[in-house]
Parts: structure tokens; C-alpha cells; sequence
């Protein structure tokens, strides 16, 4: 009887495994048609399947900040998109089949967001749909949409796990160290066309400034500044990651020398981006983990005073010495006198940002209502490249693809002061999660709690006043989000007042109850 089935087990295996090696063959035998590639990706997938099951959420901390891309799937989406919905797709797998799994549900983060939620679709519904070109919608843009409802999707994937205590570090270090793969598009672009295959998996965006003509960005000939985007992406992750790990008490322990020169190093190498908001960013957060780990009344308050009156003597004088890349990022600091080609490459970014925000600016009141969306009629995109070649002006281009270089803008043109509403209460939402985590969460995360919450602060504080696009940003607010109640398994709550049981029987009647006792 055993003979028998394993025979039986033999044939249905081999019944299935040649005939589907067969077609794989064939399939590969025309590499370069979409259908090879579709089936062969369907195959392999299926064969992932027990490795996801047991790996995904790991794999979607990790890809939560990588600079790559699926490009085998249609629209290319990224490599953290794909890993959201995977991962979401087995957490409801696995909650469908085991009880005992439950979702972390924190409700004051749930609710603005599904409102959000709500308010997109019901705008995208009134806008002439999401657009994606790709499954033959007439208008364009849809990608965007997938942007936005990824980043929601993204939150309750990343809230739907505990990590566990012995494995927080490991996964605070893959959540922000992924960051690392953006210097990609740097090298690529430094080693030379041979190399040009590497951008069809981690794509030319604004992170590979330089990518395609390293040349073409320099000098006075070029038209602007050599900006390694990449490498400053890079390099801010590792001091966000030291921040998070060690506080700047810890960071700045001058026993252990290596945390405080790999630090400085790095925020060093991120001025090589050339884009000052992000050393403005770097500023903020350091600002205010400054203010809540208490260093203001500590004696790291004139320590770093006097290192600023220091670094300021030794940059002030050699400014224009520095690389160009570094002059354009430090530019807006006062009193430093930077190249005039710095100067002048950022004035010019500064005033056609202006001018776009003067053109689109009277847009606002017709859409407080309803939201114009995120998605582009095809008749305005063909006007727009009628004009642009008359014109030629790039504002209008990003004003039409909703990219406005300003936070508030990207919120309310596209969903309007219902838009407005959500996106304010999903901010003040998460950061009174994150302040009672803070404050109330297990001690042995404290410095992370603090990084997270002032990270969070000091991106609202950016996006707001500096530079933002609500369906690009979004993602970074989730995750922040969606990791600290996957740390702290929930929202942390203040501790319930502890009482002395024998002080209560000791305590003598109030006068009241005299006084009810007489009567």
C-alpha cells in the first residue's frame, strides 16, 4: 500500500513538473516578449510563496526605503510598493486562518486615515477616475493615486506585526539603512554607459542628479551645479540610523570616538546633494531631539555652541573653496559667501518655484470644494506641450503634474479643504501617538520613541514650511508611523496611579461624611 502511494505521489509530481519545465523552456526561448517575461515571473512567484509566508514582513521593513524598482511588473512600481501589497495580502492571509492573530489596531491613526482614504476615491470618482493609463483609462496620472493608497495600505502592513523586542534594532537599522541603495545611481552614472543596465532596477529620479552626463552639471557651461543626490540620500540615513540608535548623548560619547566621526562625516558627505532642504532637515531633527532628551539645561547646550562658533570660523572664511555642490546646500546660511555659480543656480531654483506657486495660487478657491485630483485629461497635457514649445517653461510642467515643490498646495488643490482637514488630523493624530510612546512606552526604546517622534515633528514642520507632495510624502509619514506602533505593539498609555492598600484603610472619614453622619 505505501509502494503504491508513493508511486501514485511520483507520477501527479511529474505529471505537473515536465510538462510545466516544458513550457518554461519555451517561454524562455523568446526572452524579450512581455508574455515569456509575465509567465515566467508568475511561475517564480508561486514557487516564493512559502518564503514569503514565512519572510514578508522582514522583506517590507527592508523595502520600505529602497531606491529600486520592479521593472518586469507593468507602470514599474517600486520595490517598497510591490512589498506593501504582498505583505498585506499574507497579514490577511494569516489573520483569515489563525484567530489567535490579531492586527495591531491603534483607532486615533486608523481614522484619518481611512478618511483620507475616502476623500481621494470620492475625488478621484469626480474627476474622471484614477487614470491608469495601462489598464486603458483615458486620463493619465493614475500612478500617483497608487502612490497615495500604498502609503495608507503601507501603515496597517507595517501595524499588522509585534516586533519583537530582541529584533527591534535589527529592523530600525533595515528601515532606515535600505536608504543606502540610492548611491546607486550615482556610481552607475560615474562608472559610465557599460553600466547603464543598473537603471533599469533603481531608476534616474531626483536622488541621480548627475546619472546620465556627469559633465552636463558643471560649470558655467552646463547651466547648473554637480549634485550627488544619491550619495546625499545615502549618508543622511546613516545619521538618522546613529540618532536612532544612540541619541545625540550617546552619539556624541567621545569614549567610543567611531559614533561621533562617522557622524559628522556623514552629515558632512550629505552636503555633496547640493539641495539644501536637506540640511535643513537634518537641522530640525537634531533640534528638537536636542529639546526631548533634555540637553538645554545639560552641559551639551555650550559644547555644541562653541563647536558652531568654531566650524563657522573655519567655513566662513574658505567658503568658496569648498566644492560647488557644498556652496549651493550652505547657501542659504547667513553670512556665508558662497561661488556666485551657487548663488545664482540657487536663486534661480528659488524664483521659478515662486513664480509656480504665483500662477497656481488663484487655482485655490475654485477647488476648496472639490479637489481637481491627481490624474491629467489628455487634451490639457497636449495643450500644455503646444505651449511648451513655444515657451518653454518648466513650472507650468510640474504645476500640470501636480508636482508644486509646496506641501499645503499638493494637498489642497488636488482634494481640497476636505483634503485639508484629514491630512491636519492624521498629523496631530500621529503626534500624540508617538508623544505617548514617547513617554509612556518601554524604557528600552526610549531613544528610538525620541527619534521617531522628532523625525515625524520636524518632516511636518518641512513639509509645511519648506517643501512637500502630499502622495510622495505621505509614505514617509506612514512608515514612521506604522513602525513605532509595530515597536511599542500599539500606543503606549499612561501608567494607572499605584495605591498603598493599608494607607486606604488608615486614611481617616473626610469631614463630609461627619457631617452626613450627624445629620
Amino acid at each position: 500500500m505505501s509502494n503504491s502511494s508513493v508511486l501514485i505521489r511520483s507520477l501527479v509530481i511529474y505529471g505537473i513538473c515536465l510538462p510545466l519545465a516544458i513550457g518554461i523552456g519555451y517561454m524562455l526561448s523568446t526572452p524579450m516578449s512581455y508574455a515569456s517575461f509575465s509567465s515566467v515571473l508568475l511561475v517564480l512567484g508561486l514557487l516564493l510563496i512559502p518564503i514569503l509566508l514565512r519572510w514578508h514582513y522582514p522583506w517590507l521593513v527592508a523595502a520600505w526605503n529602497l531606491n529600486a524598482v520592479v521593472f518586469v511588473l507593468p507602470g514599474r512600481p517600486t520595490v517598497g510598493l510591490t512589498m506593501i501589497a504582498v505583505s498585506m495580502m499574507f497579514s490577511l492571509l494569516q489573520h483569515t486562518l489563525n484567530k489567535n492573530y490579531k492586527f495591531v489596531h491603534v483607532p486615533a491613526i486608523a481614522w484619518p486615515l481611512i478618511f483620507l482614504t475616502a476623500v481621494v476615491l470620492v475625488t478621484a470618482r469626480l474627476t474622471g477616475g484614477i487614470g491608469l493609463a495601462m489598464t486603458g483609462g483615458s486620463s493619465i496620472g493614475g500612478k500617483r493615486y497608487m502612490f497615495f493608497i500604498g502609503a495608507i495600505i503601507g501603515y496597517f502592513a507595517l501595524a499588522a506585526h509585534k516586533i519583537p523586542p530582541q529584533r527591534v534594532a535589527l529592523y530600525v537599522a533595515m528601515f532606515f539603512l535600505s536608504a543606502l541603495t540610492a548611491v546607486v545611481v550615482n556610481l552607475a552614472g560615474l562608472l559610465g554607459p557599460a553600466f547603464s543596465f543598473i537603471y533599469l532596477v533603481f531608476p534616474i529620479d531626483a536622488a541621480g542628479m548627475m546619472a546620465l552626463d556627469p559633465e552636463a552639471y558643471v560649470g558655467p557651461e552646463g547651466g547648473g551645479v554637480e549634485r550627488l543626490g544619491g550619495l546625499s540620500v545615502a549618508t543622511t540615513s546613516i545619521a538618522l540610523t546613529l540618532l536612532a540608535f544612540y541619541g545625540i548623548r550617546g552619539v556624541f560619547d567621545f569614549r567610543k570616538a567611531w559614533r561621533p566621526v562617522l557622524f559628522l562625516l556623514a552629515c558632512a558627505a550629505t552636503l555633496y546633494g547640493g539641495f539644501r532642504g536637506g540640511l535643513v532637515s537634518l537641522m530640525l531633527i537634531f533640534a528638537l531631539m536636542f529639546w526631548f532628551e533634555g540637553l538645554m539645561r545639560s552641559h551639551f547646550l555650550p559644547v555644541f555652541l562653541v563647536i558652531g562658533l568654531l566650524c563657522a570660523a573655519v567655513v566662513l572664511p574658505f567658503a568658496t573653496k569648498l566644492p560647488i555642490s557644498v556652496q549651493r546646500t550652505i547657501s542659504f546660511l547667513p553670512l556665508v559667501k558662497v561661488d556666485p555659480i551657487a548663488e545664482l543656480d540657487a536663486q534661480a531654483s528659488t524664483e521659478w518655484r515662486l513664480e509656480m506657486w504665483r500662477s497656481v495660487w488663484p487655482q485655490v478657491p475654485e477647488h476648496l470644494v472639490l479637489g481637481k485630483g491627481l490624474s491629467i485629461d489628455p487634451e490639457e497635457l497636449r495643450g500644455f506641450t503646444d505651449r511648451i514649445s513655444r515657451e518653454n517653461y518648466a513650472g507650468e510642467s510640474l504645476a500640470l503634474a501636480g508636482d508644486y515643490h509646496n506641501g499645503p498646495l499638493s494637498v489642497v488643490l488636488p482634494f481640497g479643504i476636505a483634503g485639508v482637514i484629514g491630512f491636519l488630523w492624521f498629523l496631530w493624530a500621529g503626534i500624540r501617538v508617538l508623544h505617548d510612546n514617547y513617554r509612556y512606552g518601554n524604557p528600552s526604546y526610549k531613544r528610538i520613541n525620541t527619534f521617531l517622534l522628532a523625525q515625524f515633528i520636524a518632516k511636518a514642520i518641512f513639509f509645511m514650511g519648506v517643501f512637500g507632495s502630499f502622495y510622495g510624502d505621505l509614505v514617509g509619514f506612514t512608515g514612521l508611523l506604522g513602525l513605532s506602533v509595530a515597536i511599542n505593539h500599539g500606543r503606549a498609555r499612561r501608567p494607572a496611579p499605584v495605591t498603598n492598600p493599608a494607607r486606604e484603610k488608615l486614611r481617616l472619614p473626610h469631614a463630609a461624611a461627619f457631617a452626613r453622619a450627624a445629620r
